[in-house]
């Protein structure tokens, strides 16, 4: 049997609550040029955010955490392990032997060049890939979006907030969008790759038919990528533990130090101190410059002391570093243009409007 249900002793309640006031500049998500200084910018940004913002919002359970500040946090473990990794012999260097406290330093040399080997080098996979193909998996671009209320029955937050992100973040879900509307880009920016892949000039609609190919350069181009920048950073250790480090390590512990002079002022401190450290910072970085160019012929030439393996690891190892690099990048392109020829075989003749069959 069907009751009548009343609703006039409820509580439900609908209430219009006003919000805050608009945002003073009306900014949406734009594609950034990708230049170093954009990138660098984007780097520090989003280091910033990931330390001291994201952990604070998703130890608290905001509602505006999201998996991509959850990603952004993976700089903290490498920071930290980084740091405990290059400080566990180098604050015990003196209690342990000089040979010891050597290796320590050349271990916390290699992490900084682990780091630099592994950010330099992926512009050895993705420049190729974007100057023969058209497509630049490091396209930066600055995502605004609005918070949601925080609470229940708070007022909705409208201030704009950002996230330095990429237009390829996602393979599926790349930001055409934000490609279409941008001035320099729109579909000239998909007809330019079909050009280059082979896929065909001139056609109806290359934003669809380059879509799926444009997924399969960004999917080879980031793996390719993951494995070349890896092995560079590799790389980057070798050279750290040369022997000839030993040089530099001693330059820095025996800079002469400023020595104040009795009844001199504070200006005058203040000066010589500056100009020491001056003097101080441009020997070490001479001394820096020569010596890593010392590694580098080391670790090519190897040890005079060295026999065998050992001997030619070193130069092994670059060169099958580079053939990695060069190989990974040609398959990309030669797939992304094998892709493009195959589709343009399948075609009809797009610059007719009909065909007899």
């Amino acid at each position: 049997m069907i009751q009548e249900v009343s609703l006039s002793d409820s509580q439900i309640r609908f209430k219009s609550k006003s919000i805050t006031s608009k945002p003073e500049k009306n900014e949406e998500s734009e594609i950034l040029p990708n230049t170093l200084n954009t990138r660098i910018l984007q780097k520090l940004d989003k280091t910033e955010s990931a330390i001291i913002e994201y952990p604070v919002k998703g130890l608290r359970g905001d509602v505006n955490s999201d998996f991509y500040e959850f990603l952004s946090m993976g700089i903290i473990p490498y920071c930290i392990g980084s740091g405990m990794f290059i400080a566990m012999f180098n604050l015990l260097h003196k209690h342990l032997t000089p040979k010891a406290s050597l290796t320590g330093k050349k271990m916390g040399l290699g992490v900084l060049f682990y780091g630099l080997g592994k950010t330099l080098s992926g512009d050895l996979v993705t420049r190729p890939v974007n100057w023969f193909t058209g497509v630049d998996i490091e396209l930066p671009y600055k995502n605004i979006y609005c918070t949601l209320p925080t609470k229940p029955g708070a007022e909705a937050d409208v201030d704009h907030k950002h996230q330095q992100r990429k237009v390829y973040d996602s393979i599926e879900f790349f930001r055409k969008d934000l490609i279409e509307k941008h001035p320099e880009y729109g579909k000239a920016y998909y007809d330019s790759i079909a050009k280059k892949i082979g896929l065909g000039e001139n056609l109806n609609d290359s934003v669809t038919e380059t879509t799926p190919i444009i997924q399969s350069i960004v999917a080879s181009t980031k793996t390719a990528k993951s494995l070349s920048t890896y092995a560079w950073a590799a790389v980057g250790v070798g050279l750290a533990v040369q022997n000839c480090w030993a040089d530099f390590f001693k330059a820095f512990s025996e800079r002469p130090k400023y020595i104040s002079k009795e009844g001199e002022n504070l200006f005058s401190k203040m000066g010589g101190k500056l100009k020491n450290t001056g003097k101080n910072t441009y020997n070490l970085t001479k001394t820096f410059v020569k010596t890593f160019g010392k590694a580098c012929k080391t670790m090519w030439t190897g040890e005079p002391n060295n026999k065998g393996f050992m001997k030619h690891a070193g130069k092994a190892g670059i060169i099958l570093t580079a053939l990695l690099t060069l190989a990974s990048t040609a398959n990309v392109i030669y797939r992304a243009r094998h892709m493009g020829k195959l589709a343009n075989k399948d075609l009809i003749d797009k610059t007719e409007e009909s065909t007899v069959i």
